[in-house]
């Protein structure tokens, strides 16, 4: 039985993970460090960062409240409680078979011409098409790490009502996006902006490993210990 004293930890802790996959991460390093060729102030990169992930953070936020809605219509918490367990297990397995079989052609991964788009909106640098591209990261990214988000709503379906759920979900996408404010936050030093980005090409393949045991773990513990 999922209690305050557990959810708590256990939906910051696994929002927390969920934020630091590669897909977003990459998207605002690479964003901030077109402003900064540009010669943007830092005021300016800051309040145009501000919004990409306020629009992330709505996005995931409304994904999860119309995951959580429709679960709890269609009743049966408990067994989408279970399915979403299983298809944690099973994305976490994928992650980690991307990272030791990268030839597989079905890859926890954004679509290639949503990323495409993307980077072609940043590159405008208008608050109007960063919330664009915001919204874009934000619905395809799904893919690339949406199985703990999907998991965890499932189980705030089967253990809670909506209104504490949505509360839940508030807290998961907060620390969802805290490591991008941390990013945007350390963004005013150059150097420091260059050698986060070489820091995060260095270990792509370790943060999919994370990502895969992180999934794993989560799936099996709730099937074992909460569902």
């Amino acid at each position: 039985m999922l209690t305050p004293s557990t959810a708590v930890p256990l939906v910051a802790v696994t929002g927390f993970i969920d934020g630091i996959h590669p897909c977003a991460i990459a998207i605002l390093i690479f964003f901030v460090a077109f402003l900064l060729t540009l010669q943007r102030s830092y005021k300016n990169v800051l309040g145009l960062g501000l919004v990409y992930i306020f629009v992330i953070f709505l996005t995931y936020l409304a994904i999860g409240v119309g995951l959580l809605s429709g679960i709890m219509f269609f009743g049966q918490h408990h067994f989408f409680a279970k399915v979403g367990s299983w298809l944690l297990i099973v994305l976490g397995l994928l992650n980690l078979r991307d990272v030791y079989w990268p030839q597989a052609k079905l890859g926890l991964k954004m679509p290639r011409v949503s990323n495409e788009k993307i980077h072609a909106l940043l590159e405008r640098a208008t608050l109007p098409t960063v919330a664009g591209a915001a919204f874009l990261v934000g619905l395809c990214s799904v893919p690339c790490s949406g199985g703990i988000y999907a998991a965890v709503t499932a189980l705030l379906a089967s253990q809670t009502t909506f209104f504490t759920g949505f509360l839940y979900l508030m807290l998961y996408n907060l620390m969802f996006v805290a490591p991008l404010i941390i990013i945007l936050v350390l963004a005013a030093n150059p150097y420091t902006l260059l050698k986060m980005g070489e820091w995060q090409q260095r270990n792509r393949r370790n943060q999919k490993i994370v990502m895969g045991l992180s999934m794993l773990v989560l799936g099996i513990g709730i099937l074992l210990f909460i569902v």
